[in-house]
C-alpha cells in the first residue's frame, strides 16, 4: 500500500496547504532535519500522514516547498529593477533590511542541514543566492559610478558576498550563538560601512 501512495500523482499544493507548509516553517528550525520522519512532520502541523501525501512524496519535497515559499517572499523585495532616482546608498541598504527581515526566523542549523543533507533545496537556495549576488552587482557597479560606493574590485565584492553565503551562513558550530539574523545584519552592516563614501 506505501508504493501506491508513492506512486500516485500529486495535487498542486492548495491555498490551506500552503498556510500549513507556511506554519511548518518555523518548526524546522531547530531540528535535525536529517532525523525527521513524515511521522514527525505531519505531527508538528496536526495533519495525517495521508494528507501530507496528498501533496509530497518525500520529505525532501517538503523542506524545498517551504524554501521557495520563503525565498518567493524576499524575490519580490530583493531582486527588481532599482529606480534611477534613488540614492544608491539608500537602495542597498533597503535590500539589506529585506533581506535580514525576510530571513528572521531562520536558523544556521537549518541552513546548514539544508546544504549537507539536501541537496535539490540546497540548489533552489543556490539559484536564489545567484540571483541576488547578480542584484549586488548591478547596485555595486551603479555605486561605484556615482561615486556613492568607494572604488573596489566588483569580483573581489562578489567573491566575500558568496564566501559569506556559503561557508560563514551554513557553519551552526562556530556561530552557535548568532541566529541567523544576527549573522546576516551585522554583515551587512559591515559591509556598507565599507562601501560608502
Amino acid at each position: 500500500m506505501g508504493r501506491k501512495a508513492l506512486e500516485k500523482d500529486r495535487k498542486p499544493l492548495s491555498p490551506k496547504a500552503q498556510i500549513w507548509v507556511r506554519e511548518l516553517f518555523p518548526k524546522l528550525q531547530n531540528r535535525s532535519l536529517e532525523k525527521l520522519t513524515l511521522d514527525d512532520i505531519a505531527s508538528l502541523i496536526n495533519k495525517s500522514k495521508s494528507t501530507i501525501y496528498t501533496y509530497f512524496t518525500t520529505k525532501e519535497e517538503i523542506f524545498d516547498t517551504t524554501v521557495i515559499i520563503i525565498l518567493n517572499d524576499l524575490e519580490g523585495a530583493v531582486l527588481k529593477e532599482f529606480p534611477e532616482d534613488r540614492s544608491v546608498k539608500d537602495l542597498y541598504a533597503e535590500v539589506l533590511i529585506q533581506i535580514s527581515t525576510g530571513i528572521s526566523g531562520m536558523s544556521i542549523q537549518f541552513v546548514e542541514e539544508i546544504k549537507l543533507y539536501y541537496p535539490t533545496v540546497w540548489q533552489t537556495i543556490r539559484s536564489f543566492i545567484d540571483r541576488l549576488i547578480g542584484s549586488f552587482r548591478k547596485l555595486y557597479e551603479r555605486g561605484m559610478e556615482t561615486g556613492e560606493f568607494k572604488s573596489y574590485n566588483i569580483e573581489l565584492l562578489m567573491a566575500m558576498d558568496y564566501h559569506f553565503v556559503l561557508s560563514i551562513m551554513t557553519d551552526s558550530q562556530q556561530f552557535k550563538d548568532l541566529s541567523l539574523n544576527d549573522l546576516v545584519t551585522q554583515y551587512l552592516d559591515l559591509r556598507i560601512r565599507a562601501l560608502c563614501n
